[in-house]
């Protein structure tokens, strides 16, 4: 069983969080009650991860030994290397977090930006990644998070938390300019300051108890 401290609610579900004001339970015993009967699955999350990563290996490794006996100038192998790097780590995602849209998207920015930084970078580094397409992700990615809260707002403390991720993202995109690595301006200074608003708006708008626990979380007083 839990206890609400903000509500003084009791639930008899082990939930992490409370169903009314979103705050963090406290763990007063172990006894549960289960919602619906438990079903046991013929599906393996730990199996299904074996055979992917198996798959994974496979093909990599066909690739480079087909790249090594067909020698060639096109860096095909180690684009296509990247590309299945790309599905593997989303699948390992999409496994542990199947409920989670906020890491799903954070997670979707991440491995999308790497494999376009990696293709650019195979392909005679045109920086046509960093100028644009990082850039148009990370923005993407804060209207997503803002998205998400629209559609679940008994979320907001977590997608607090990505949005301020995704507002760190943007501030680094600027630095990409001016140390030089890319060369449009405009990309990265929308992508900082959609990122920075969309995280500015989350504050104001989150409600008294989200302030609270997003102060406590950075020590802030």
């Amino acid at each position: 069983m839990r206890i609400c401290p903000n509500c003084k609610v009791s639930i008899e579900n082990d939930l992490d969080y409370c169903p009314l004001c979103d705050m963090e339970t406290d763990k007063v015993s172990d006894d549960f009650e289960l919602d619906y009967p438990y079903i046991k699955t013929r599906f393996s999350r730990r199996l299904f991860a074996k055979i992917v990563t198996f798959l994974a290996v496979v093909f990599a490794a066909v690739s480079f030994l087909i790249n090594h006996l067909v020698p060639t100038d096109n860096p095909w192998a180690f684009i296509t290397a990247a590309a299945i790097a790309y599905i593997w780590l989303n699948l390992m995602n999409l496994i542990s977090n199947a409920r989670n849209p906020g890491s799903i998207t954070l997670w979707q920015l991440l491995t999308v930006s790497g494999l376009t930084f990696v293709i650019d970078y195979l392909t005679g580094w045109h920086k046509w990644s960093v100028n644009y397409v990082i850039p148009a992700l990370i923005m993407a990615a804060a209207v997503a998070i803002v998205l998400c809260i629209a559609i679940r707002p008994v979320k907001y403390r977590a997608y607090t938390l990505y949005q301020l991720v995704i507002a760190v993202l943007g501030v680094l995109a600027v630095l990409l300019w001016i140390f030089g690595y890319s060369d449009v301006e405009w990309p990265v200074v929308a992508a900082a300051a959609t990122s920075l608003l969309c995280f500015a708006a989350m504050v104001v708008f989150a409600n008294r108890y989200t302030r609270n626990e997003l102060k406590k979380r950075f020590h802030v007083k």
